[in-house]
Formats: structure tokens, C-alpha cells, sequence
């Protein structure tokens, strides 16, 4: 039994959607030796000094990821599998990354804590102490005079470490035993939105541009789930954007604000039948494109009127409701607008070899020369891989699909290098523009047939998904915890919502 549990340490399984599934302990798993702890059994390990739990620091991955204590959040970075490997000695296996609680010896009285994974030796082996009911000691076969310890604080976030053997409160631990629940990918988005969509007031909150996005995030979960009670949500969401924000909206002099009305509106025509929404949507893109289009530049959209910027952001969500106004109505000019507007953004803002999108094209009013802002996001890439996405559809032309498989693997390996995405998180807007990609992820995925972001997009999932707080709220940065005291903004917690119900379509 102990070769076994061995081998699974040595090859650990990273379910890098959410690891979700209940780990299954077969009834031959032998008993510690240790009070009621059981060797292969699923464990919480709480401080007794601060009352929170041993945690891998944002969820990570990671060799050397730091160790820490925070809030409960059920999270399974939280989790660790307690294996005896004979002598009253363990392993601790974290269940969110597969790696083992380690010790990082350095010079110092107080050696690092943290994971490591693919080594059995001394660094990672623990003798686990009874002290008093409930509590134990953890000592290190590494350095067998010290103990875990929480010395730096009772706050989350609290580092551990390693100090002297003393049998303070600091270095007692309460082990308790986690119950595994086999919630589907499913169940854990309509949770995750549920919390947001409660904890915010979604439905009534005002907004322009960041109300429709979030509405949005609601037509994809009744895309994907076909559950109509997403439908009813939209339908209120709508009606107080209307209320807010008007019949006419073109008092708003931002472009790009307009067009993510438009994309709500007929996105939700299109999935409620609605025929009201389809009306409005196309009412109001026809007279921001009207006041939008010039031939300034050799064409394209402004971003902001009486400005001269042409931006990305409104030029690629301009064509993707282009593609979606054609499909509606029939209308075949609006594709050829969005072809135009497509071919126009390959002269400044997307870099058809590289993927790259650009940011904006103005005129510097100093040198009177053109001037292209190269700063890349993840809104623009992601209107742009559905633009492509769309086109191809359209003209069955592989240039379409080529470009789009440019622009995926550009924002996956050129911005992140295939890590967790964890930036985009100031002021207003920032926060709330990932969600865009993770839909438009969902569209180059089924719609492209390309599962090259799959992989890449489940470990994003998993990670945002353990970084929850303990209401269920995610933030914008998917690799750092979520606060319990400042969870951040609606539209910041949107994005990891978008993740998890545009990522329940991907092959596992």
C-alpha cells in the first residue's frame, strides 16, 4: 500500500478544470499510526492560533509556491491528502496542485515553506505528533528540531514557516477530515454565477458598456446551458438597461459603449427570439456607424466623437456585430462591412503574421505623422479571434482561420506564456475584459474547431475557481485570491464567471 501511495505522489493527476471529481479511497487504505488520522484521507489543517487553514498561496501550481494560512474558502487549495509512508512519517499532497509540502532549507532559523513536487526525500516528510485533543505537531524529517508554525500573523495571507520546536498555539494544528463532493463543472458555474449575480445586484445595477458585457456573460450561459432561466434574467437585465440608459443611445459618445449594446440586443434576439431586441440593436448600430465611419486613416471607426483615435476596441466588436446582424437579419451588407472593417484593421491594429492586436492608430499632433499604440488586451484579442472566427465562417476563405489561429496563440503564448492570466485589474473597464476573450475562446473553440487554447483555458479555470473567496466571489486577477473584505467590482468578478460557463464546452 505504501508503493502505492508513493507512486501517486511521484505521478500526481492535475484535473485542470476545477478538481472536481471525489477522490476515491479504497478500503484497503491502512490507518496512521497517528490518533484518527488516516493515511490516504483528505484533510483541512487548521491553525489554532489563527483559526485559518493551511493553503497553497494563490492556488498555484507552482514548484515553491509559498504556504500560508487563510479564511475557509472550501477551495481545494486548502485540501491536502495525508499518505503515511511508514514510522509515524507523511507526506502532505496539496489536491489543488498535485505537489507535496516541503521544506525549502535555507541558512536561516526559520526555513521557507512551500510545495515541491516530484521528490520523496526528508524535505518533504513530516512527523505528525498528537499534543492535545484534536491538535498535532508537524516536524520535519529535514530539520527535525523545527516544526510548521504560523508565527506571522493572524491575518489571511499569513506566511508559514519553520521555527524551533516550543508547543505554542503556532505550531498546533486541527486536522479535519474534508468531505469530497462530486460537484460537475456545471453545478460549480451556475454557482459561481449565482453568487456573483446575488452578491452585486447584477440585475439592476446601472452601467453603459460594462451593463452590457455582464449581460452578455448571461446570453452565454443560456447558449450553453439551454437553461431558461438565464433567459428570464436577460429579459430583466435588458428592461432596466433600457430604463437607465434609454430608447436612444446615442447621447453616448463612445462608439465602442454603443456596440456592446448592440451585441447584447441582438445576441439576445437571436437566443430568446425576441424580435424587439433585433430591432433595437440594429437601429442603433446603423446610426453609430453612420457618425462613426470616416475615411480618415483609409477608413475604420472612431473610437470617441469629435476625437480621431480608431481604435480596436471599437473596430473589433464593430465587425463580430457586423456577423451577428447578418445572421439576424439576413442583411448580407453587413457582412460586407465587416470584411471592410476587418481588412482596414490589417493596415494598424491586427498583425495578420503575428496576431498581435494593436491598441488604437491616431495622428501625433506634434510630428503630424500616424502614431500606432502597440499596447495589446485581451478585449481586443478576443473580438479579433471571433471576427476571424466569424469571417471564415462566412467566406470559407482558410486566411480567416489562419489569422484567428494567430491571434489565439499570441495572446496564450506571447502575453502569457501559457500561465494563469492575472493582470488587467485597474480602474473601470481593465477589470472587466478577459470575460470577453474567454467567450470568444468558446467561439474559436467550437465554432473554429481548434482545441489549441483548451488546456490553457481549464488551467485558468481551476486556478480562478481556488481563488474564491468564501462567498463564492472570484476577481478579475484569476491567480490571486480573492479578498473577503474588498471582493472588488461586479464587472471585475464577471470575468471568471464568463470562464466557467463559456470553458463547460471544452473536451475534458
Amino acid at each position: 500500500m505504501i508503493v502505492k501511495e508513493i507512486k501517486k505522489v511521484l505521478k500526481p493527476k492535475f484535473y485542470y478544470l476545477l478538481l472536481i471529481l471525489p477522490l476515491v479511497i479504497s478500503s484497503g487504505d491502512c490507518f496512521a499510526q497517528t490518533g484518527k488520522i488516516r493515511s490516504g484521507g483528505i484533510y483541512t489543517l487548521k491553525s489554532k492560533w489563527s483559526g485559518k487553514l493551511l493553503d497553497v498561496s494563490n492556488a498555484s501550481i507552482d514548484n515553491n509556491a509559498s504556504v500560508d494560512c487563510w479564511t475557509d474558502t472550501k477551495s481545494d487549495a486548502e485540501r491536502w491528502k495525508v499518505t503515511s509512508i511508514g514510522n509515524n512519517t507523511y507526506i502532505l499532497t496539496n489536491v489543488a496542485s498535485g505537489k507535496l509540502l516541503h521544506i525549502n532549507v535555507t541558512s536561516t532559523d526559520s526555513p521557507k515553506v512551500d510545495q515541491y513536487g516530484g521528490i520523496v526525500n526528508n524535505d518533504v516528510k513530516w512527523k505528525i505528533e498528537k499534543t492535545e485533543n484534536k491538535l498535532y505537531h508537524l516536524i520535519s524529517l529535514g530539520n527535525p528540531d523545527f516544526s510548521l508554525s504560523l508565527n506571522s500573523g493572524v491575518q489571511d495571507g499569513a506566511k508559514v514557516n519553520l521555527t524551533r520546536s516550543s508547543g505554542g498555539d503556532a505550531q498546533k494544528w486541527y486536522f479535519q477530515e474534508a468531505t469530497q463532493h462530486a460537484f460537475s463543472s456545471a453545478s460549480i458555474a451556475d454557482k459561481s454565477f449565482t453568487a456573483w449575480y446575488t452578491k452585486y445586484g447584477v440585475d439592476t445595477a446601472k452601467g453603459f458598456w460594462d451593463k452590457a458585457e455582464m449581460m452578455e456573460i448571461v446570453l452565454d450561459a443560456l447558449e450553453v446551458t439551454k437553461d431558461v432561466k438565464y433567459e428570464a434574467i436577460f429579459n430583466t437585465m435588458y428592461n432596466n438597461f433600457i430604463i437607465h440608459n434609454k430608447t436612444d443611445w446615442m447621447y453616448n459618445k463612445y462608439n465602442d459603449d454603443i456596440t456592446w449594446a448592440v451585441l447584447a440586443s441582438v445576441r439576445g434576439s437571436i437566443l430568446t427570439g425576441n424580435k424587439a431586441y433585433l430591432e433595437k440593436g440594429r437601429e442603433q448600430f446603423d446610426k453609430m456607424y453612420a457618425r462613426a465611419f470616416t475615411n480618415l486613416y483609409g477608413g475604420g471607426l472612431n473610437w470617441y466623437e469629435t476625437r480621431t483615435s480608431k481604435n480596436a476596441c471599437i473596430n473589433g466588436p464593430a465587425i463580430v456585430a457586423c456577423c451577428y446582424l447578418a445572421q439576424a437579419t439576413g442583411d448580407k451588407t453587413y457582412y460586407d462591412k465587416a470584411i471592410a472593417l476587418y481588412t482596414w484593421s490589417k493596415l494598424y491594429l491586427l498583425n495578420a503574421a503575428t496576431g498581435k492586436v494593436n491598441d488604437n492608430v491616431d495622428l501625433d499632433k506634434r510630428s503630424q505623422k500616424l502614431r500606432v499604440s502597440d499596447w495589446s488586451s485581451t478585449y481586443n484579442q478576443g473580438t479579433y479571434l471571433a471576427a476571424a472566427v466569424m469571417l471564415y465562417q462566412y467566406t470559407k476563405e482558410s486566411s480567416y482561420l489562419d489569422e484567428a489561429k494567430k491571434i489565439a496563440r499570441y495572446t496564450k503564448d506571447n502575453m502569457y506564456n501559457g500561465g494563469v492570466i492575472n493582470n488587467e485589474d485597474g480602474g473601470n473597464d481593465l477589470p472587466g475584459f478577459k470575460g470577453i476573450f474567454a467567450r470568444y475562446a468558446r467561439i474559436y473553440a467550437i465554432e473554429g474547431k481548434q482545441d489549441d487554447l483548451n488546456e490553457w483555458l481549464k488551467l485558468n479555470a481551476k486556478a480562478a475557481y481556488n481563488n474564491r473567496n468564501s462567498e463564492g466571489i472570484i476577481q478579475t486577477k484569476w491567480g490571486t485570491r480573492t479578498s473577503e473584505t474588498k471582493p472588488g467590482s461586479a464587472f471585475g468578478a464577471s470575468t471568471a464567471v464568463s470562464l466557467l460557463i463559456n470553458s463547460l464546452v471544452l473536451q475534458l
